[in-house]
């Protein structure tokens, strides 16, 4: 018997059919079962689309090629938990770093604003002082004026 048909034969063992049942399971006829389950046909392709699709679990390469096991490898589970963990707590100390910087900002340009103000009330200074200074050099002129009468 070829090595095909009896990967057929070990699908039908494996889950529990007869070869009536199988053929039923299949859509097939009983007879196209019988002469694959004893070597006198091989299995159509048809027949092999059948098998993966009411066995999904069974790999294709072992159907078709004997290589691997029946049943496809299920993929390894990785539990991402403590990395998602991980990183929503970075997240949340970005956020919050991200917070203190935009209030850090926020009081720098206050400080700004506030330094440039104190240089234009500097400036202002400056200007009054300088205007005092001459009205007192004209008070002073008049007080000489007035003593000189």
């Amino acid at each position: 018997m070829d090595e095909l048909n009896k990967r057929i034969v070990e699908i039908m063992v494996r889950f529990n059919h007869s070869k009536s049942s199988l053929a039923t399971e299949l859509g097939v006829s009983l007879p196209l079962i019988t002469h694959i389950t004893t070597g006198r046909n091989k299995p159509g392709i048809e027949l092999l689309q059948r098998v993966l699709q009411r066995f999904p679990d069974i790999d294709p390469m072992w159907l078709f090629l004997g290589e691997g096991e029946m049943r496809k490898v299920a993929p390894k589970q990785v539990d991402l938990t403590p990395v998602l963990t991980k990183i929503n707590e970075l997240n949340g100390l970005v956020n919050n770093a991200l917070e203190v910087n935009k209030t850090m900002l926020d009081y720098h340009k206050l400080l700004l604003d506030e330094v440039l103000h104190l240089q234009e009330m500097s400036i202002q200074i400056q200007h009054s002082t300088h205007d005092l200074d001459q009205l007192k050099a004209k008070l002073e002129s008049i007080k000489d004026d007035l003593r000189n009468i």
